[in-house]
């Protein structure tokens, strides 16, 4: 799925846990975008693309 830049997703961590956030930065490789999110609990997280869940 296409996402853009203050879309709101929801992604999984590395612990399993489930975070919302809005994206904030969005980096384009060959191999797989990678997206800085600042999430709702005042964190920001560097998530791969293949985290993301919706």
């Amino acid at each position: 799925m296409i996402y853009n830049i203050g879309d709101t997703v929801s992604f999984k961590l590395e612990s399993g846990e489930v975070q919302e956030g809005n994206i904030i930065f969005i980096e384009k490789s060959k191999s797989e975008e990678t997206y800085y999110i600042n999430s709702f609990s005042r964190w920001a997280y560097k998530i791969p693309g293949k985290k993301i869940i919706s």
